[in-house]
């Protein structure tokens, strides 16, 4: 297949060899590889912390009865500190997603060399899904 290229761990190593990728240049402070790096991380631990969050909260309203189930989804879906936090899991979804998508990209051999540019539009898509949303949701946070 054109532009696809099988990559392994001598080829990468000819890469840095050849300085195609510097390694340096990947996990240098402040570089896109480490931004997208610590940019993984932290919307996974955030996923995982909203994932237990919501599992105790529907957990324990639902032990409690119907009525509890009830009032806890009536509080939440009526305050706009829950549509803020709406807003957060979406762009930790969306940030975590398409750097996941990109990650599997450089795993089956696409884009080495242009992982600054996939990197950049992955966080453009994001960044305009994530105002798409924004401006949905807009008029219920100006409420």
């Amino acid at each position: 297949m054109k532009g696809m290229h099988l990559v392994t761990r001598e080829g990468l190593d000819v890469a840095y060899k050849t300085e195609m990728i510097s390694n340096a240049e990947v996990w240098k402070p402040g570089s896109v590889g480490m931004i997208a790096w610590y940019l993984q991380r932290i919307t996974g631990v955030a996923l995982v912390g909203y994932l237990l969050l919501h599992i105790f909260l529907i957990g324990s309203s639902l032990l409690r009865g119907r009525a509890a189930f009830d009032s806890m989804l009536s509080l939440l879906m009526g305050s706009k500190l829950f549509l803020i936090l709406d807003l957060a899991l979406l762009a930790a979804v969306l940030i975590h997603g398409l750097n996941g998508i990109r990650l599997i990209l450089f795993d089956v051999g696409v884009g080495i060399l242009n992982q600054k540019k996939i990197f950049w539009t992955a966080m453009a898509i994001a960044l305009g899904l994530f105002a798409w949303a924004v401006v949905r949701m807009g008029p219920e946070l100006l409420k």
